[in-house]
């Protein structure tokens, strides 16, 4: 026991998240296949009627940009509020685990209904803007891991601290905030349009 403390502490953040979010992973895996049961019905309802009227019907592209940009911007914004908090790094790790739990089973419970196209789907679900949004995630919990700590850790004067680091801060949130826009525009006219063809398969 005391060796796996030790060897958890020489981890980073990020590796500690990583962890974290495959333990939620597997969990999700596994709840997918032994509750298979009980969500087969919802999935086939929305095979029947959302995944297809999706598939038919043409895509609100400005409508779903701003949907998704406001929807983002919420938790961009809630995150790292909790981050100037005592809360911040229990938010992150339930964040973390709940963010691997929900892909293992949608993974699981997509490919396990349609097999290959189920696979095709999940991919176009994620791209391009995952490979947007994954370097955003990173920078978050690095940077709002830090800023916790160190104020709450490393630090008592807690408003001193905050202003101090402001300037710095500053350049980060933009330059995510910039990110986060390409991220949610990328979801909204490309992905969309991949998860919209991926849908005419499989209905």
């Amino acid at each position: 026991m005391k060796l796996l403390k030790i060897k958890l502490q020489k981890l980073s953040i990020i590796q500690i998240s990583i962890l974290i979010m495959i333990i939620g992973l597997i969990l999700g895996v596994l709840s997918a296949n032994l509750f298979q049961s009980f969500y087969y019905e919802r999935m086939m309802n929305y095979h029947n009627h959302v995944f297809s009227e999706i598939a038919r019907e043409s895509i609100d592209y400005s409508g779903l940009f701003y949907y998704i940009l406001r929807e983002n911007f919420k938790d961009f914004v809630v995150f790292w509020l909790l981050s100037i908090t005592i809360l911040g790094i229990p938010y992150m790790l339930l964040k973390i685990i709940v963010f691997g739990f929900s892909t293992g089973f949608f993974i699981s419970a997509i490919a396990m209904q349609y097999g290959f196209k189920g696979i095709l789907l999940i991919l176009s679900y994620q791209f391009p803007h995952g490979l947007i949004y994954l370097p955003i995630i990173l920078l978050c919990l690095h940077k709002g891991y830090g800023l916790c700590r160190s104020m709450y850790f490393e630090n008592r004067n807690y408003l001193s601290f905050i202003l101090r680091q402001f300037k710095s801060y500053l350049f980060l949130l933009i330059f995510l905030s910039v990110l986060l826009f390409l991220g949610s525009f990328l979801e909204a006219y490309v992905g969309s349009f991949f998860l919209k063809k991926a849908l005419e398969l499989i209905t």
